[in-house]
């Protein structure tokens, strides 16, 4: 059996996808990379009517600690603005115990944040000790009220279907 050679096999610089993703370093740092699809560029250059590659690149990054986050309802946000050309970036200085979302978007002309792509949710570890018998992970409130307006209460056993080696 011969073997493949691995010299022609490169991974390539992009996806061509729209794709934002946010991942914990440490209780205090976070590692974002992203890539935004050439439709995407494009329709953001025809909307502002300028050059993409002229535009300012900002990361929003958002405290949404035991809260449902709507866009608009963060404990508190932090811009970065990145060099045009970076497709990755690391955030540091941030606090341990917390719960962060990112947005890439730009600026317009009045300094208006305008997102283009959101990341996933992640949680930073605690950087003490967790005392005995305290909660791993916090519940948010609304999640344990009966009543939350606009939402269904999932009924989790509804659709489970239980396996056992012994059901034929």
């Amino acid at each position: 059996m011969k073997a493949l050679p691995i010299a022609g096999f490169e991974v390539p610089d992009r996806y061509h996808k729209d794709l934002l993703h946010l991942m914990v370093v440490g209780a205090h740092s976070l590692y974002v990379y992203w890539e935004i699809s050439d439709r995407r560029r494009w329709l953001v250059a025809q909307h502002f009517e300028c050059d993409y590659g002229a535009m300012p690149k900002v990361i929003r990054l958002y405290d949404v600690t035991n809260m449902y986050f709507n866009g608009s309802n963060a404990h508190a946000y932090w811009d970065v603005t990145t060099l045009p050309e970076a497709n990755n970036w690391y955030l540091h200085y941030l606090g341990a115990n917390r719960t962060y979302i990112a947005d890439i978007g730009t600026y317009t002309w009045e300094h208006e944040f305008i997102p283009l792509l959101r990341s996933n949710c992640v949680a930073t570890p605690k950087d003490t000790e967790a005392i005995w018998g305290e909660p791993i992970q916090a519940v948010v409130p609304e999640a344990q009220s009966d009543r939350v307006y606009n939402r269904i209460m999932p009924y989790f056993f509804e659709n489970i279907q239980v396996y056992s080696p012994y059901v034929r």
